[in-house]
């Protein structure tokens, strides 16, 4: 009996991770050490977070390009109430996230009331955030300055309780959070309606604007929530903060078993792929093997699985029409 195409594509993203971890561990003690184990996690832990979001923007046939500037610009802006007012830490950090939903609303309302195409809106998007980041940045005599942030109860955010951090706990709690809206809601029953064919979701009388438009504020939410963690971690907010991030996350979100075509997809499985991903990145840097291969392997596996998905589609397709003409001959001959 064939598997459940989402299925078996987790269970190859998982083989894929364990091979990975048993290539690495196999070459390198450190490697398997708890430490370098807990570090993994902690990278993988703020495009993990943000990949939730965009795994429900994905399941509905969308994409999201703008992730990456929008949490830069949501850590400006945290930098600038932290510099220029004396507004208290927490209400800094819910200013950031707040921020971050704003970027996805705004993101939604162009695709939804402007009916521009999710590449071209989310691109122009990219482009703004990023310039409101370039703009926003702290300035001294007209030279941008990386705005240092020590306060305590940010950095608390870059911390660990018995060697496991902080924003790995928060991105189990997210992952956890984002399965159950999409496994246990009717929102998550329209999500994947709304995927797997936006006409029938219409015409059963589901509001495909508002889902959509919804999945891109989540996205956003998330964008600010890995924001505090990058600017506890970091203990600065620069303009080159999330550069290239936006691949990562949609790589993360692919390699986990979405279908850039809706429908398929959930947050257990975009949990493995930001994992694979951070230890991809880890184990490239602890062999000192040459950084620019990075992209080069993460774009050759984005295209590797998205041939494997058409092959499988096709293949299942074929086989279920060989198993109805099947069925027709069987009904004619008994006729």
């Amino acid at each position: 009996m064939a598997l459940n195409q989402g299925t078996l594509r987790k269970l190859i993203s998982l083989a894929t991770l364990l091979a990975l971890f048993v290539v690495f561990a196999g070459t390198s003690s450190h490697f398997i050490s708890l430490r370098n184990l807990f570090s993994i996690f902690r990278d993988a832990s703020i495009i993990g977070i943000i990949s939730v979001g965009l795994t429900l923007v994905i399941v509905t046939a969308g994409i999201d390009l703008s992730t990456g500037a929008a949490l830069a610009f949501c850590c400006m802006v945290m930098a600038n109430f932290y510099r220029y007012t004396g507004t208290p830490v927490w209400c800094i950090l819910v200013i950031g996230v707040i921020t971050g939903g704003l970027c996805g609303l705004l993101n939604g309302l162009v695709i939804t009331r402007l009916k521009l195409p999710e590449f071209i809106a989310t691109l122009a998007t990219m482009g703004i955030f990023r310039g409101l980041t370039y703009m926003t940045a702290i300035k001294v005599n007209g030279t941008i300055i990386n705005q240092p942030i020590r306060d305590f109860r940010f950095t608390l955010l870059a911390g660990d309780v018995g060697g496991l951090y902080y924003v790995t706990i928060a991105f189990f709690l997210v992952i956890i959070a984002g399965q159950l809206l999409l496994r246990n809601t009717r929102f998550g029953t329209f999500v994947y309606a709304v995927g797997t064919n936006m006409k029938s979701a219409e015409l059963s009388g589901i509001n495909t604007n508002n889902v959509r438009l919804a999945a891109f504020i989540i996205t956003g939410f998330c964008c600010g929530i890995g924001a505090l963690f990058m600017i506890g971690r970091m203990q600065t907010a620069t303009t080159d903060f999330g550069v290239g991030m936006e691949f990562d996350i949609i790589a993360a979100v692919v390699v986990g078993g979405c279908a850039l075509n809706g429908g398929r997809g959930d947050m257990i499985g975009s949990m493995i792929g930001a994992v694979f991903m951070a230890m991809l990145d880890n184990g490239i840097y602890k062999y000192q093997i040459n950084t620019s291969w990075q992209p080069i392997i993460k774009g050759a596996i984005i295209v590797l699985v998205i041939v494997f998905d058409a092959w499988y589609r096709n293949l299942m397709e074929k086989r279920l029409q060989i198993q109805k003409n099947a069925d027709i001959s069987m009904a004619r001959s008994k006729a």
